[in-house]
Parts: C-alpha cells; sequence; structure tokens
C-alpha cells in the first residue's frame, strides 16, 4: 500500500508523542520512525496504533532492510525510534534485544567477503540483457552498483540526463543517504559503459519505469534479480557495490583488501611484497577515497571495514 505520512495513523501518533530529550532528539526519532513506517505498509501490514505493534511487525522490516543492504548500525538506529515511540504508547512488547531480530553487531561482520562473485556477475548481467525491458533495466542497475558503487536506491533513480555532467564526471543527486550529493570525478572504462547502458535502457528518464513507483520498482526488481540467478539471500544490488570497493581498492593499492585473505599475516605479506612497509599509507588513503566515493562520511571507518574487512584481525 502507498505510504502517506500525513494521513498514516502511526505517523500521525509519533508525530504527538512527546520523546524524553532534545528537540534534536525528537526529530531524529521521527526521521527514524517514517523509515520505519514506510517500510511496514510497502510490507503490507495496516496496523494503525502504536500499541498492536509486535516484534513481528518488527522482524518483517528488520528483515527487508537486511536484504536491501542496510547496515546494522543503520538498522539499530531506526529502531531506537521505534522502540521509544512503541514505549511511549505503553508498549513494551517489541523485543529489547536486536538480536532477536537477526541484527550483527557491527564487529561481528568484519573480514567477511560480502561481494558478488565476478563470474555470478556476469552471468546474471548477460542473461538480463537478453531479456525485455524490464530486465534490461535490471541489468542497467546492477551495473551501475557495480562499476560506479552507486546504492541500489541511487542505482534506481539514476537519470542519464541529469546526472552525468557535461565533462564526462559522474553526479550522484537522487536517493542518496541523508541527501548528501556527490561527483565521481574517476570514471572507469566499465563505468562508463555502465552509464552508456543505463542511457540507451533509461532514454531521457530514470531507471524507474514510466508509470511505476519507487517501492513498486524495488521490489519488482528484486525478484527479476532473484529469477535472473541470484541467490536470494547473499546476492543483491548491495553486493554488487561491495564488489566495486574491492576491486577499486586494488586499483588504488596494488593488493586485494583484507576481507579477500584468509588471515591478517596473509594480507600483510602480500600487501609488504607490493608496496613494501608503506603499505599501510596506500591502505589508508584508499580508504578515505572510497569512502568519499560511495558517498560516506570521512569518518565512517567502521562503514568502509564492511566492504573491504579490518586490517586489525
Amino acid at each position: 500500500m502507498r505510504f502517506k505520512p500525513a494521513k498514516d495513523s502511526l505517523m500521525r501518533a509519533a508525530t504527538r508523542t512527546r520523546y524524553p530529550g532534545s528537540s534534536k532528539t525528537r526529530v531524529a526519532h521521527l526521521r527514524e520512525v517514517s523509515q520505519f513506517v514506510r517500510e511496514l505498509r510497502n510490507q503490507g501490514f495496516g496496523v494503525k496504533k502504536w500499541d498492536n505493534v509486535t516484534s513481528k511487525h518488527v522482524g518483517a522490516v528488520v528483515k527487508s532492510w537486511q536484504d536491501r543492504g542496510l547496515a546494522a548500525k543503520t538498522i539499530k538506529e531506526y529502531l531506537s525510534g521505534v522502540r521509544a515511540t512503541a514505549e511511549a504508547y505503553d508498549n513494551n512488547s517489541i523485543h529489547k534485544d536486536n538480536s532477536a531480530f537477526s541484527i550483527e553487531n557491527i564487529l561481528y561482520v568484519l573480514n567477511i567477503d560480502k561481494s558478488m562473485p565476478d563470474e555470478r556477475y556476469n552471468s546474471i548481467v548477460e542473461k538480463l540483457k537478453a531479456g525485455d525491458n524490464y530486465e534490461n533495466r535490471v541489468a542497467a542497475q546492477l551495473e551501475l552498483c557495480r562499476h560506479l558503487g552507486l546504492r541500489h536506491e541511487e542505482a534506481r533513480k539514476f537519470s542519464p540526463t541529469r546526472d552525468v555532467l557535461p565533462d564526462g564526471r559522474f553526479h550522484a543527486s537522487a536517493g542518496t543517504k541523508g541527501g548528501k550529493e556527490r561527483v565521481l570525478s574517476e570514471v572507469s572504462p566499465e563505468g562508463r559503459k555502465a552509464i552508456e547502458y543505463a542511457r540507451s535502457v533509461a532514454g531521457t528518464g530514470s531507471m524507474i519505469p514510466p508509470g511505476m513507483r519507487d517501492r513498486q520498482w524495488e521490489k519488482k526488481g528484486y525478484k527479476i534479480l532473484e529469477k535472473a540467478g541470484a541467490d536470494k539471500k547473499n546476492e543483491k544490488f548491495h553486493s554488487a557495490r561491495h564488489a566495486y570497493a574491492q576491486s577499486r581498492y586494488e586499483q588504488l593499492t596494488g593488493f586485494q583488501c583484507r576481507v579477500k585473505s584468509d588471515s591478517k599475516e596473509a594480507f600483510e605479506r602480500a600487501a609488504i611484497e607490493a608496496r613494501g612497509k608503506n603499505w599501510k599509507d596506500y591502505d589508508k588513503s584508499a580508504r578515505g577515497i572510497i569512502k568519499v566515493e560511495m558517498g560516506h562520511g570521512l569518518g565512517r571507518d567502521s562503514t568502509v571495514a564492511q566492504y573491504l574487512g579490518s586490517n586489525s584481525k
């Protein structure tokens, strides 16, 4: 069902909620609740009162967020607003332990390779490009995630006429996290091919088919991707973004990132062989560049570690 915040009973109740803390906390909670209610409606749940929201509802929304590749930290932030609002309406039934919703602690997911293997990626793209216009659009989105490092929402909302600058640079302007736009100055040959293919599919519009809403297309896109052979649990658009970060790291440093090695010792041997004792300088520089290119703040070391791995382990 379509989400209309002003008419949604849960959102109206949230705007009337008196949250403890500062006005900044209130704004944050309302933003977090909005993300939850939007996805709740998208999942087809029509619960109207906060005292009727249960762990079942939260679990369904969390699973959807995880399937879309949201970081554990982001999900936890969203749930803080959900719990605060539910508790304001005397609803204490939502499980207080995030592990009940299979939300991983960020430390536990480091050094786990979540990238889509190149062989599988190439097979899926080839199959999608041989299909109809919907499948072609999904192929284009997957290529944009893989070769430009875009989030799925950014890829869905990509518009060639708007986002490709006259000098060839790429301007991420729609669907960015927190509304923070960014410009990608270095576009690889594969990235330029991805842009041109997207242009051939989308024309002057975006990757969202005419007459279809973003949420509709998001769900349909996942189904098309799975039908083309992607693993439902592990191989999403976000796994192609992981592959971008890893290949970009190797390009910038001359050696593979930690998540591609079996151990810290094996990683360091390869890094020293490639760059000598100063390999850490290359590692630090590459991580900083990748964070910016992928739309993360300069201080988000733990976030980029999800893609590249942690050198301390």
